[in-house]
């Protein structure tokens, strides 16, 4: 590392940090320092205090006084920038806690001196992806409870419960009921076979564990979940989504196409980001943005035809926030469609494996006690 610092130095860059490679340094640390400040939280008083006249330095300073915990470091270091004579956007830059979108737009907005606008649009985009990440999570968390909770129960069944009632059969002479037999040999696999898989699950669990850990390895995996033929589509709308309104709210903040959609193509997996990047190229060939974006692959056709109406009327930035509201409201319905038909399937298949289990272990008894009767 103090090598890789010195190179750097000697090609005159700046450095700010320095972690091994293999794992996501900065995305930890930017989550580490996330804690310390409420980006949403602070942006919006900042405005505020903008809105109500204050200079951006007596904003700060307002804000600082009334910060705590590690927040206010930060907001002390943005405002010994700005004294410094650096500005708003250069000092945020040096934060990695701030979003490379919010600088971008703080910095055309320094071209424009209308920041308070600007950090409103940048508010009402997080709350829109906010409400977006909500809607699909709350939709998606009651199947997912419901699986994992049904999976318990009949692994507890299977594995702890059944076993222990076959031992009150093992010994038993005589015809036994077909249950008990089966019990019996669930129970045999489990003490001769039980010790191999509960070895294979834990490989398993740490070969996920690897790969979760392994920022490369997590981004194949992520290639292969995305490819999947039923989630493929609404992935990639979902994504679109994100990368069309970033997009939009870059234009209308001020910032010329090209240079918006190379910032927004940070947004993108990793299996759309080469068609972002011949978007940018189409651009800067001279192709319309409806084109550029057909030509790559990027649009849908709700999308392009709104792209064509938008260049008519000359304002892309707006036409590409509704095309994006367009295609989030698209995946939330089919999402929610999927997950409404998902439920009671679920339900079913859980209560048949509970129920056979229960009819297992019970039936024996029943027939036992009829035969003394």
């Amino acid at each position: 590392m103090a090598d890789a610092r010195e190179q750097a130095g000697r090609l005159g860059y700046a450095v700010l940090s320095c972690q091994p490679a293999g794992w996501n340094w900065s995305l930890l640390s930017a989550r580490h320092a996330s804690k310390g400040l409420d980006v949403a939280v602070f942006i919006e008083q900042l405005r505020d205090l903008l809105v109500a006249g204050l200079s951006v330095i007596e904003a700060l300073d307002a804000l600082r006084r009334g910060a705590k915990g590690a927040s206010v470091a930060s907001i002390e270091r943005i405002e010994r920038q700005l004294r410094e004579g650096k500005t708003l956007s250069d000092a945020l830059a040096a934060d990695a806690t701030f979003a490379p979108l919010l600088i971008a737009l703080v910095k055309a907005s320094e071209l424009t001196s209308d920041l308070p606008q600007t950090l409103t649009r940048f508010l009402e985009h997080e709350q829109r992806v906010t409400e977006v990440r909500h809607r699909l999570v709350s939709t998606a968390i009651y199947p997912l409870l419901l699986m994992g909770v049904g999976s318990l129960v009949l692994m507890f069944l299977l594995f702890y419960v059944m076993p222990r009632f076959a031992r009150v059969f093992e010994g038993m002479t005589g015809e036994l009921p077909w249950s008990a037999h089966a019990m019996v040999a669930w129970a045999q696999w489990l003490h001769t076979q039980g010790m191999w898989w509960l070895g294979g699950g834990l490989a398993l669990a740490l070969v996920l564990a690897v790969i979760l850990a392994s920022p490369s390895l997590r981004a194949r995996l992520v290639q292969r979940v995305f490819a999947w033929g039923p989630l493929h589509e609404r992935l990639t709308t979902y994504f679109l989504a994100r990368w069309y309104r970033a997009t939009g709210m870059l234009v209308q903040g001020g910032i010329p196409l090209p240079q918006a959609l190379r910032l927004a193509n940070g947004l993108l997996p990793s299996s759309l980001r080469a068609g972002g990047h011949a978007v940018v190229q189409a651009v800067n060939d001279g192709l319309a943005p409806s084109a550029a974006h057909t030509r790559a692959g990027m649009a849908t056709p709700i999308a392009e035809q709104l792209m064509l109406a938008g260049e008519r009327t000359g304002d892309l930035g707006a036409v590409l926030t509704r095309i994006a509201h367009f295609h989030e409201s698209e995946v939330s319905r089919s999402l929610e469609r999927t997950m409404r038909a998902l439920e009671p399937l679920v339900m079913v298949f859980i209560g048949l494996g509970v129920g056979l289990v229960v009819v297992l272990m019970y039936l024996p008894i029943f027939e036992l006690a009829a035969a003394i009767q």
